[in-house]
């Protein structure tokens, strides 16, 4: 039984990334080479990411901020997640890590452990990167059960091309323009917790 539900949940390295010489191919390297020299701005793309992802699973999702480079001790940007009817609700704090890598750069367990040991009781963790994530990461977010969400590199251009046409006409670059124009105000020092407040 529990090979078999292991079997249905790890993704292969192959299906974590765009098919090869495809368009979505090389929109993942756009994104890798232009955050490559400006990694903070990646969180926010990231978080817009994220928004997306856990907003689509039908729960309400709040975008809360990004937090300080240096010292966030696996922390780069925190969310809220409002589950239930709009009568009977939840709040639960997302803590999310984002990581701008190259396509084939598996992310392993003890990155993935840095999200996992910040998160309490009740809490949600959202890891985003245009790599890929190991089998080991995978297997041990499985079996011990982690709240963790993983954004993989195909997962991160569909989610991308989306936002491109829905809110800039398509223009990738327009999009990228925004993201980092519009980092330095997402950036603030608060508490996780803080996010419940609002």
């Amino acid at each position: 039984m529990r090979r078999r539900v292991l079997a249905s949940r790890l993704k292969a390295v192959e299906e974590q990334l765009p098919v090869v010489g495809s368009n979505e191919e090389r929109v993942l390297m756009s994104l890798y080479r232009f955050f490559d020299g400006r990694k903070h701005a990646f969180e926010l793309l990231a978080s817009k990411v994220a928004a997306q992802v856990l907003g689509d699973s039908g729960a309400m999702y709040r975008e809360g901020w990004l937090t300080r480079a240096g010292g966030d001790g696996g922390v780069d940007f925190v969310g809220r997640l409002d589950v239930g009817s709009a009568g009977s609700s939840t709040p639960l704090v997302v803590l999310g890590q984002a990581k701008c890598v190259t396509p084939r750069t598996s992310i392993g367990p003890d990155q993935v452990a840095r999200v996992v040991a910040r998160l309490r009781r009740g809490w949600v963790g959202v890891f985003v990167t245009t790599g890929v994530f190991s089998r080991q990461a995978q297997v041990e977010i499985v079996d011990d059960q982690y709240p963790l969400v993983l954004i993989n590199g195909r997962v991160l251009v569909e989610q991308v091309l989306r936002m491109t046409a829905q809110d800039h006409d398509g223009d990738l670059d327009a999009l990228l323009k925004t993201v980092v124009e519009a980092y330095e105000n997402g950036v603030t020092q608060r508490r996780p917790e803080e996010i419940l407040l609002g």
